[in-house]
């Protein structure tokens, strides 16, 4: 799944999307044309993004993600300093998908900070 930007009228540059997580769980969105990337743990989703940032850095690199969808039990086991690290920026965003095995709660966390962050308060504190 690849979508083009155009910056400044001058330069295209395309962008693809992926997903990090099990084999079994993340193998039929390659059928969608997502990229791939088989994580069995949070260390190699760590590297993985890692990665992903520095080739999104990197002009010489022709194959850019803008959106990484990761398997939420392994997104939660990242801790908050190397989370810090591979979502500052813009580029890419990286969105919890509940797997097999998820509680869907980890992404409804993250999506409360952001709006307590941005509003000031957090107005699902009773949801």
């Amino acid at each position: 799944m690849d979508f083009s930007f155009y910056f400044f009228f001058t330069s295209k540059i395309n962008y693809s999307v992926a997903i990090i997580g099990p084999t079994e769980e993340i193998l039929g969105f390659s059928a969608a044309g997502v990229k791939i990337f088989p994580a069995k743990n949070e260390k190699d989703a760590f590297n993985i993004l890692m990665q992903i940032k520095k080739d999104n850095l990197n002009e010489n690199v022709d194959k850019k993600f803008a959106i990484v969808f990761v398997i939420e039990e392994i997104l939660v086991k990242i801790s908050e300093d190397d989370y810090q690290k591979i979502s500052s920026g813009a580029l890419p965003a990286i969105i919890p998908l509940s797997g097999n095995n998820s509680s869907a709660k980890y992404g409804l966390k993250k999506i409360n900070k952001l709006v307590e962050k941005a509003i000031g308060s957090n107005i699902f504190e009773n949801s």
